[in-house]
């Protein structure tokens, strides 16, 4: 039985931070910004024998808008159904009132008992862990997010606790990921909910509506040609009003995180009304997340009806309209390459599939296992083909003594070379060139280089 685990706190403490550090990846968005996580993030967790579900909550703070009640309530809601509370503050800046409000808020849950108090930012010399004996939480530990000090020990205390506290009744106690999760985004007003409908509308999409695992979110699960995917809709992302520069602000937020928690993102774009600084931000989101992305030029019926009246005007006129405007969406969103673009108009149902198929056909690059390729041999037989390079004045051959694959949420490479430094436009040549040699071209093929020793074989990763 999965062990079920909240991290909540004020903001700026390190809660999502330390929800990566748990999870091993990065779904949640760190910021410096308060309120960076807005809705609770949830992922199930093996370790060793051990099954976990680690729940990221949005961080409190001294406020009685709307939205901050909502995060209130959502984290109200988690600690009540949690095994283990993981209350986590900054030992640098030390006690904050907002602390106070947080265990007064776990006291009142009666739930003081099974929270243990993770004091962040403890790498440095300058801690305050004396300002939270005040707290009166007997189980605390201090670590360190940023080093990686003490993650392995929380591990470890949380299953102590557990086996001394035992489990309470939750709701997230039976949660699992159903599939792969496609994330919708894109600025207001593109036709992200109609694209959403018509998807969801097509008779090869099979359908489940359950609740979501946020309040004000909903997580769609559903089939298309033996995939199983989860659709994250997310309401806040689709309003068609002006709202105040507040909820926008949060809806922005919400998209980041939408991006961060998706394995294929979305991107939904007005072809007639053509890109925008907006549209730019989002993708340069998607490429700092390495995440694997279906770029949908929607409103392509207006760009159809622009053009009808020209003489020449026919299916091949079409085709060719499209190849010129993918190639202008290309050079401006130079920062995903990889992403497939389709012209769809989600108003009159035109090619809406292409959307589906181009994400399956995404998911199955991301489930091939390059391990059955001689990847040491694919490298050595690009390297052939290079000049030498310039490293520190000297002209060096680069050397290819090992490759390592990691079949990670993206496909990821660790090349063991001669050189600890490798040029940006050299990292690029390969990982064009592997993508496509591969068939992985349509997904973010991440690519590390080291001049370490290559691990044995009794220590590699399999």
């Amino acid at each position: 039985m999965p062990i079920v685990v909240s991290i909540v706190g004020r903001p700026n403490v390190g809660k999502s931070t330390l929800f990566n550090a748990l999870v091993n990846k990065g779904i949640s968005v760190v910021s410096d910004v308060e309120g960076t996580t807005r809705d609770i993030l949830i992922k199930p967790v093996q370790y060793n024998q051990d099954e976990f579900i680690f729940i990221d909550t949005g961080g409190i703070i001294n406020s009685q808008d709307e939205i901050n009640s909502k995060v209130k309530q959502n984290v109200e809601e988690v600690i009540k159904n949690s095994d283990v509370i993981l209350l986590i503050v900054d030992n640098i800046e030390g006690l904050n009132y907002l602390d106070v409000d947080l265990v007064e808020l776990i006291r009142k849950s009666g739930l003081k008992n099974r929270t243990i108090l993770v004091l962040n930012k403890s790498e440095s010399n300058k801690t305050r862990e004396e300002d939270f004996e005040s707290l009166g939480i007997k189980n605390t530990l201090q670590i360190s997010c940023k080093t990686g000090m003490n993650i392995k020990e929380l591990i470890f205390m949380i299953s102590g606790l557990v086996n001394k506290e035992g489990t309470v009744q939750s709701k997230y106690r039976n949660y699992k990921e159903e599939g792969k999760k496609i994330g919708f985004v894109g600025r207001p007003n593109v036709g992200k909910s109609s694209l959403i409908n018509a998807i969801l509308n097509d008779e090869r999409v099979i359908v489940s509506q359950i609740s979501g695992t946020t309040r004000d979110s909903i997580d769609i699960p559903f089939s298309f040609q033996g995939h199983k995917f989860v659709l994250i809709d997310t309401p806040g992302l689709r309003r068609k009003t002006n709202v105040s520069s507040k909820v926008e602000a949060y809806s922005i937020t919400r998209s980041l995180g939408t991006i961060k928690y998706a394995d294929i993102v979305v991107l939904v774009l007005d072809v007639w009304e053509g890109l925008t600084r907006q549209d730019k931000r989002i993708v340069y989101q998607i490429h700092k997340h390495e995440k694997p992305c279906v770029i949908v030029a929607n409103k392509f019926d207006l760009v159809i009806n622009h053009y009808k009246s020209k003489k020449n005007f026919n299916n091949q006129f079409i085709e060719n309209l499209k190849y010129e405007l993918s190639q202008l969406i290309k050079q401006q969103l130079y920062l995903i390459p990889y992403a497939p673009i389709v012209f769809v108009s989600a108003k009159e149902n035109y090619q809406v599939d292409s959307v589906m198929y181009s994400v399956a056909a995404i998911d199955e690059q991301i489930r091939k296992d390059l391990s059955n390729f001689n990847l040491k041999e694919l490298f050595e037989s690009i390297v052939l083909s290079l000049p030498s390079i310039d490293n520190n004045g000297k002209k060096i051959r680069l050397k290819i003594r090992d490759v390592k694959y990691y079949g990670e949420d993206i496909p990821t490479i660790k090349v063991y070379s001669n050189l600890s430094v490798v040029p940006d436009n050299l990292k690029t040549y390969f990982k064009n060139t592997v993508s496509k040699v591969l068939g992985v071209q349509n997904v973010p093929l991440r690519l590390l280089f080291t001049d370490r020793r290559v691990p044995s074989k009794r220590l590699s990763r399999k």
